[in-house]
């Protein structure tokens, strides 16, 4: 029985792969620290689970939720922008989503058809480029680059090219680098994606989580640009809601409108039992993304410190919960990962799971323990695994 050209076209999926390697060295009794995926391991607000509690004992939240979202979830997805990133929403300009994923995926179901042109940067999260290649598109790699910040050259795309493309990918803070993009980027991706006619899709999983007082700015809180772009914000990262499968989107209502159309066809609304636990999510204060930020923040120094001490040259990323390492000479980033496994128990992200242009490179989850990544240096440590660019 032979799957589909769209399955049959999409490259091997490396964290499959990996999952399968972790599952044979968990079976040999080996004690592993995985900082392969990145689900975090800190919980959401205590009123927050209390919420969920709660609404699961209505008998109504356990029916299909509706096509068209909960108004008090919207309510408060709008006040949360307006107070998080100085952005104004409305409620036709919000939907709800089973985790931002599903939503990005939906949302190349809803504008492409085989053959169009994407414009994906690389490095990137899967969901970027996997979705436009199971709706039949074409991904254009905009290739990402240290010295650049790992930040795509809008400048340096052919015209051809950009007046064929109907979307544009983008995700700043993005996985799996950690980059962040300053304001005078997006208003060039605005203006590009205006004179170009496409779509702006900004992936904002990491918003929330920055170092330093350095906020990452909103897409949309430049001027215009809700004439072109989508938003996509995940509850997994900025409130430890990762299995709770819950997300949202805001932005152009023509676009948002779209993607509920095509999950109308696809599936029903997130359920409502944490969608009510969310509306408290989203009016939690400070405290508890302050700190989530310090605990990520603390993480990153000990690994970033310890890997410079092994004769890596890391410097401190700003944002999200990921490491992006180059790989020590000799591997490339799959050989290294499967000898950092076995020979260490450590577990982490080849960069080609990223695309093509992660060769090279290893991607660090911190969703462990302090003790744990210490203990995870000293296992590298003591198997004389060290970095030497010469």
């Amino acid at each position: 029985m032979e799957e589909s050209q769209r399955l049959l076209k999409l490259p091997v999926y490396v964290f499959a792969l990996l999952d399968k390697l972790k599952a044979e060295e968990r079976a040999k009794g080996k004690d592993l620290i995985d900082l392969s995926i990145g689900s975090p391991n800190i919980p959401p607000p205590k009123e927050v689970v209390e919420a969920l509690i709660e609404a699961l004992k209505d008998p109504q939240n356990h029916r299909y939720a509706s096509f068209e979202g909960h108004p008090a979830f919207k309510a408060a997805v709008s006040n949360w922008c307006r107070r998080q990133y100085g952005i104004e929403i409305e409620s036709d300009e919000v939907v709800e989503l089973i985790g931002s994923k599903e939503g990005l995926v939906h949302l190349s179901f809803a504008y492409l058809n085989p053959g169009d042109t994407v414009l994906v940067p690389m490095p990137a999260y899967p969901a970027h480029f996997r979705g436009p290649l199971l709706a039949g598109a074409n991904p254009f790699i905009l290739p990402t680059i240290e010295r650049n910040g790992f930040i795509p050259d809008l400048d340096a795309i052919d015209e051809s090219i950009a007046q064929q493309a109907k979307m544009l990918f983008l995700s700043y803070p993005t996985n799996p680098t950690a980059a962040c993009a300053p304001r005078e980027f997006f208003e060039k991706a605005v203006f590009f994606a205006k004179k170009h006619d496409l779509i702006l899709v900004h992936d904002f999983a990491y918003a929330e989580l920055y170092f330093e007082g350095q906020k990452p700015i909103s897409c949309l809180s430049i001027p215009g640009a809700k004439e072109v772009c989508i938003e996509f914000h995940s509850m997994s990262k900025t409130f430890g809601m990762a299995g709770w499968r819950l997300g949202f989107a805001v932005g152009n209502a023509k676009i948002i409108e779209s993607l509920r159309k095509i999950k109308t066809n696809l599936d029903y609304g997130p359920f409502n039992a944490v969608v009510k636990a969310a509306i408290t999510a989203l009016n939690t204060k400070d405290p508890y993304m302050n700190g989530v930020r310090a605990t990520y923040q603390k993480r990153r120094d000990i690994m970033v410190e310890g890997l410079n001490q092994l004769g890596w040259k890391m410097k401190k990323p700003m944002a999200t919960m990921y490491l992006w390492v180059p790989v020590p000479s000799g591997f490339n980033a799959t050989s290294f990962t499967h000898h950092l496994l076995h020979e260490t128990g450590v577990v982490v992200s080849p960069g080609v799971g990223f695309g093509e242009l992660g060769e090279g490179y290893f991607r660090i989850s911190l969703v462990d323990t302090e003790e744990r990544l210490i203990e995870a240096l000293s296992r590298l440590k003591k198997a004389g695994i060290r970095y030497d660019d010469n």
